[in-house]
């Protein structure tokens, strides 16, 4: 069911009609094969792609969706940000997998972090933008399905423009500049797990000032999934299904409700939240993997036996 506010204006019949071509359009698109959407213009040096993922998504998510964007946008760099797991021996049977099935096939402007143990999003999102930067950085989550048409979309994109921009309305896929970062900091390292980063970064760039904006983008499906597991699990509970209930007690250390007069919007709250000692200081890119070389790049991974 679709909520609409009795005190709005209802469209008339010129906004329905646009609104039913524009769905039908969509939908068109969307079904086109990848071999009636050929590249029209290069994406080099235009941005680059994120992604974050774990251990329970590999088959039915990430992978099918790390060929797809390799296919759609060969020339883009493309960073993986593989999350640990508290099964160790679990965890690196799965990146001798990856490496083996995705890394080595991989080009040379593909990286991957390969983590043993887990740390917070923050930590694989910030990781993201210091081998992508200072392009812009599209940042997804590993369980969207993409449509061919997201190349075509991808060549009008404002890409120069889009200082923090959301798909769609959500946090599951975004753009962010070098310039948003220089202004609003990294993304806060101190969260553990998952959830309320979003909330978090929405409070810093609207203490810094930066309007986060929203674009439609048809051509991405958010799968949703809901893991069984996450790679929390055994250091914290959970709070709002899959959230880590770690990460709720940090952003309530940083922040705190407030009027509206007084403070940023988070829509998830319903309100506003202050900093709870203000000022708020752009955190800098933490820069962990400076000097990696080519190939994947293993986090806490076992030292090799002395020969």
């Amino acid at each position: 069911m679709i909520y609409r506010d009795p005190s709005a204006p209802k469209p008339n019949l010129n906004f329905r009609l646009y609104g039913i071509a524009r769905s039908t359009l969509h939908g068109f698109r969307r079904r086109l094969p990848a071999a009636l959407v050929p590249p029209r213009t290069s994406l080099t040096g235009r941005f680059a792609i994120g992604i974050t993922t774990y251990i329970e998504r590999y088959d039915a998510f990430f992978r099918p969706l790390y060929l797809s964007l390799a296919r759609t946008f060969p020339e883009v760099p493309i960073t993986v940000a593989v999350n640990g797991f508290g099964d160790i021996t679990a965890q690196r049977r799965y990146l001798q997998r990856l490496e083996a099935e995705l890394c080595a096939p991989a080009p040379p402007h593909h990286r991957f972090v390969l983590h043993e143990r887990p740390v917070g999003l923050t930590t694989l999102w910030n990781e993201i933008l210091e081998l992508s930067l200072p392009l812009p950085t599209f940042i997804l989550n590993d369980d969207l399905r993409i449509h061919p048409w997201l190349r075509r979309w991808a060549e009008s994109f404002p890409w120069e423009d889009a200082q923090l921009t959301l798909l769609n309305s959500t946090w599951s896929q975004f753009v962010i500049a070098d310039a948003t970062v220089r202004r609003a900091g990294a993304f806060d390292p101190g969260f553990p797990g998952i959830g309320f980063e979003d909330m978090d970064y929405t409070a810093r760039a609207g203490c810094a000032g930066i309007a986060i904006a929203n674009r439609l983008c048809p051509y991405l499906s958010h799968q949703d999934h809901q893991p069984t597991t996450t790679s929390f699990d055994e250091n914290s509970g959970r709070v709002w299904g899959k959230y880590t209930s770690a990460n709720q007690a940090h952003f309530h250390s940083r922040w705190q409700e407030c009027g509206p007069e007084e403070g940023v919007a988070i829509r998830q709250l319903r309100g506003h939240v202050k900093p709870v000692n203000p000022p708020v200081i752009p955190i800098p890119l933490p820069r962990t993997l400076a000097g990696c070389g080519p190939g994947p790049i293993r986090i806490d991974a076992p030292a090799a036996p002395p020969t």
